[in-house]
């Protein structure tokens, strides 16, 4: 009984964080079309408010993820390694993107931003210039294939069990 609640809790979680993710996964589809920089911020403060959400439906998904192993002894299948490393991949190429790219961004457009976990308050707005650049250089695709697409592998590796 214990293995469909935490079935349950691992697949509600993983829903609960792409619906709360939604609003960072459109505000990068749509923010590099964009030059008021005041549309900008409100994308920018859209998407990271829900940031504590995803933040706590990603940590039910994994808690709940790495415990079901251990209770059903699984952990000898190649296919539980192979989602760990690429969930731990996604989130690794995340955040270093997110940090070069989006907290940028922010500092740039005049919104408080962060360096690592550093806070830091707003700054006088960079040029249009400077920030059609930074946009440029954000690839949406590449968001997709990433955020998207590693985890429908790691949702086939957890369905089909390859290996």
């Amino acid at each position: 009984m214990i293995i469909r609640w935490l079935v349950f809790l691992h697949v509600l979680s993983a829903i609960t964080f792409f619906l709360a993710h939604g609003a960072a996964a459109a505000m990068v589809f749509r923010v590099r079309r964009e030059t008021d920089y005041v549309r900008i911020r409100a994308m920018l403060d859209l998407s990271v408010s829900t940031f504590p959400l995803y933040m706590f439906s990603f940590l039910v998904m994994g808690l709940t993820g790495l415990i079901m192993p251990f209770i059903i002894h699984i952990w000898n299948r190649v296919w539980i390694w192979l989602s760990i490393v690429l969930i731990l991949f996604v989130v690794v190429w995340m955040g270093l993107v997110n940090e070069k790219q989006i907290k940028q961004l922010r500092r740039l457009v005049g919104l408080p931003y962060m360096k690592g976990s550093k806070e830091f308050p707003p700054e006088p707005p960079s040029s249009p210039d400077e920030v059609a650049a930074l946009l440029k250089n954000i690839n949406p695709v590449q968001w997709a294939v990433v955020g998207y697409g590693i985890p429908a592998v790691v949702l086939w590796l957890m369905i089909f069990k390859p290996f």
